[in-house]
């Protein structure tokens, strides 16, 4: 754990936040390259990656105090306190969507086409910002003598290292996907499958995290997210295919 990126006087700047900026940087880069290969303007491309981001950002700051409700009702003025760490990865997508959905539509953009490229660019961004909450201390897991155990100084025994099981997870997906994308099969699929990836990764993995308040149901509230999110992407590959037999 190394929160700390540099300090200078009472200015602090955290690894969290300059790893998910680097990972959001990644994520642009890699996904104007597969517009521009498409065929998309460059000021499209940017705009749409600008107001993308910020949505997701809002998402993800949204859903992670809703998630943490009971610490942040106790400390208001953290809510505003991003650069400590605090987004919920479920929320910035489910917000990115909407917005891609919505501006896609206005714009007259292949929805299908874009939502691949954007499927296929995420999990390289969400593999780096992961790493920024392995330096922060957060995101971490439950106590354990497992091989991979990490021992953070604010914590009293030695933990899952999850953030980084979601790294290596989230590799292993954009490998999945990229592969799917060279396939050029039905456009969709690319998507579909990234929803139903990244959801059995939050599924499985939270499982493990020792952060989060489990509800009355068992389950952790980024599970249920999880469901959803599998639902959706699974309904979208369903429906894709059942298009392709017709």
């Amino acid at each position: 754990m190394h929160p700390v990126f540099i300090k200078i006087g009472n200015f602090v700047i955290y690894w969290y936040g300059v790893m998910v900026a680097g990972g959001v940087f990644l994520s642009s880069i890699f996904f104007q390259r597969l517009m521009l290969k498409i065929g998309y303007k460059p000021e499209d491309i940017s705009k749409l990656i600008f107001w993308t981001v910020l949505f997701g950002i809002i998402g993800g700051r949204v859903l992670h105090i809703l998630v943490h409700f009971p610490y942040y009702y106790r400390h208001p003025l953290d809510i505003i306190r991003i650069r400590n760490g605090g987004l919920a990865v479920e929320g910035a997508i489910i917000f990115s969507l909407i917005f891609v959905l919505i501006y896609s539509k206005l714009k007259n953009i292949n929805i299908p086409e874009v939502l691949d490229c954007m499927a296929l660019s995420t999990p390289i961004g969400q593999a780096v910002g992961r790493i920024g909450c392995f330096l922060n201390g957060c995101c971490y897991g439950k106590a354990t003598d497992f091989i991979f155990a990490v021992k953070f100084p604010h914590l009293e025994e030695k933990v899952h290292p999850t953030q980084l099981y979601y790294t290596f997870s989230y590799i292993l997906l954009f490998i999945l996907l990229y592969f799917l994308y060279r396939k050029r099969l039905k456009k969709g699929i690319t998507f579909s499958a990234y929803l139903i990836g990244f959801s059995l990764i939050r599924y499985g993995v939270d499982f493990l995290r020792g952060d989060l308040i489990r509800t009355s149901f068992i389950l952790y509230p980024t599970q249920f997210i999880a469901i959803l999110i599998f639902t959706i992407g699974s309904i979208c590959l369903s429906s894709i295919i059942m298009k392709n037999k017709t």
